[in-house]
């Protein structure tokens, strides 16, 4: 009998994101997402930091992998804004309108 065993676990493919990416994440329990950029990034973690909207101050958010594997957070990413990547939206929420169109006909992330 093995005292301890090798199991796969989830983790954040380090060459799909890194630091400095651009980055909006919504955790399934908050009301709206927020924008920013990451800051650090591990095989277990993302940390993102973002402007919270009062003066001149910054904070941040963590997203565990294990969470992210699980389905609870949406994620977009992207290194120069010409190609926008995608984790953790499906199709049904596409379809149920998750998007928001604005005044001039475009679409907000």
């Amino acid at each position: 009998m093995e005292l301890v065993i090798t199991q796969p676990v989830p983790v954040f493919d380090l060459s799909q994101i890194k630091r400095g990416d651009l980055l909006y994440g919504k955790h399934f329990s908050w009301d709206e997402g927020r924008a920013g950029f990451v800051t650090a990034v591990t095989e277990s973690q993302l940390t993102v930091q973002y402007h919270p909207g009062i003066g001149n101050v910054t904070n941040h958010f963590h997203i565990p992998v294990a969470q992210a594997a699980a389905g609870q957070w949406e994620i977009r990413w992207s290194t120069d804004m010409s190609e926008v990547h995608e984790y953790g939206i499906t199709a049904d929420d596409e379809e149920q309108g998750t998007e928001v169109e604005d005044e001039s006909g475009g679409t907000d992330l």
